[in-house]
């Protein structure tokens, strides 16, 4: 008798899978939408940088609460685990996406620093350059033949 119940629920919930899984929606999700938004390689600026990483925070919280209510709803299914698996999957494709974006931004950050660094130092370079009094090694300017007292020798 019990091995009948489990057998109708199993029929039942076989086409109510099928059409769980025919249902996914068909519009493109937060991550896709940031990817059309962020293709590869076309992070060309600080302000674009700044802008695709905050834009990443909202997605990652609304793939987050997607998985949440995916996972709710896998615990209602008969096959629990397969579903859990569907949505695990889902859910990291989709942080792979925001990841690349996540990289490719922080990158540009960290290579602009670094030539703003560059360029500081090459500026402090030529202004020491510049500025600099230079001391001689030897010679009577070492000694302080070129200062106010040069004009009387000094006595040894």
């Amino acid at each position: 008798m019990k091995t009948c119940c489990l057998n109708k629920f199993a029929v039942l919930s076989l086409p109510a899978l099928l059409v769980a899984l025919w249902a996914m929606p068909a519009s493109a999700g937060p991550a896709e939408e940031l990817v059309e938004r962020y293709p590869a390689k076309s992070i060309a600026s600080v302000s674009q940088a700044d802008a695709a990483l905050a834009d990443i925070k909202p997605v990652r919280e609304q793939i987050e609460r997607i998985f949440a209510d995916d996972r709710k709803e896998c615990f209602e299914r008969f096959l629990v685990s397969s579903c859990l698996n569907d949505a695990k999957e889902k859910r990291r494709l989709s942080m792979h996406a925001v990841r690349r974006i996540e990289v490719e931004a922080k990158a540009f950050l960290r290579k602009d620093k670094a030539e703003e660094r560059d360029r500081a130092v090459a500026e402090r370079l030529e202004k020491a350059a510049n500025s600099a009094k230079t001391i001689p090694i030897s010679g009577t300017a070492r000694d302080g033949a070129d200062g106010p007292d040069a004009a009387e020798p000094e006595a040894r």
